[in-house]
C-alpha cells in the first residue's frame, strides 16, 4: 500500500532490478531439493575426498589441493572445522597453459563451466575465468597459474569421472 508516485518511482525499480521472491514453480523446485542435499552432499564430499587421493597418485598431475588430504597446508583446521573436504578440489596438472587447455579439451564427462556447485562435476580454468581480471603477478601469488584447474564433484560414477580425467590427462 503505496502512493501511484513511490510504487513506480521507488518500488516497481527496486522490485524488478533486485528480485526479492521467486516464482512459486521455482520456490517448490528449491524446497524439494533441500529433502535431499544432504544426502547429494555427503555423496560429493565423499566422491571429492577419493578423486582427490586418486589424482595425488597421478603421474599426469603436479600437486591436489584438498582440505580432506594430509597435504594439505591446513589439513589439521580443516579436519577440527569440517566434517568432510567438501565438494571442491584444485588441481595443478603441470605443463602450462598449452596442456591445460589439451587436458580440458580432452574431457568427455566433466563439463567445463565458468561456475561450480551442481549435481555434475564441473571443471574450470580459474586464470582465464574468475580470475582473469587479476594481474598475473597476483594471480600467482593466490596459486592461480595456468595450469591451475578447479573440480566441483558431482553425483556421477566416481570411476566414470576417474575414468574421464585419466584419459583426458594422458594427453
Amino acid at each position: 500500500m503505496c502512493s501511484k508516485a513511490f510504487h513506480e518511482e521507488k518500488l516497481h525499480p527496486w522490485l524488478k532490478h533486485t528480485g526479492p521472491s521467486l516464482s512459486p514453480f521455482n520456490a517448490w523446485v528449491l524446497l524439494k531439493g533441500l529433502e535431499t542435499l544432504d544426502l547429494r552432499v555427503a555423496r560429493q564430499t565423499a566422491d571429492a575426498a577419493r578423486l582427490a587421493r586418486w589424482l595425488e597418485a597421478h603421474a599426469g598431475v603436479a600437486r591436489v589441493l584438498h582440505p580432506g588430504l594430509e597435504s594439505f597446508p591446513q589439513a589439521e583446521l580443516a579436519r577440527r572445522q569440517m566434517r568432510g573436504g567438501g565438494t571442491l578440489l584444485g588441481f595443478y596438472v603441470g605443463g602450462g597453459k598449452e596442456r591445460t587447455f589439451r587436458v580440458l579439451n580432452a574431457l568427455r564427462l566433466v563439463a567445463i563451466s565458468n561456475n561450480l556447485g551442481d549435481a555434475k562435476t564441473l571443471v574450470t580454468h580459474p586464470a582465464t575465468t574468475t580470475h582473469s581480471k587479476l594481474p598475473e603477478d597476483e594471480r600467482a601469488a593466490l596459486g592461480i597459474t595456468d595450469d591451475f584447474l578447479r573440480l566441483s564433484v558431482g553425483l556421477e560414477d566416481v570411476e566414470d569421472v576417474m575414468d574421464d580425467l585419466d584419459r583426458a590427462l594422458a594427453t
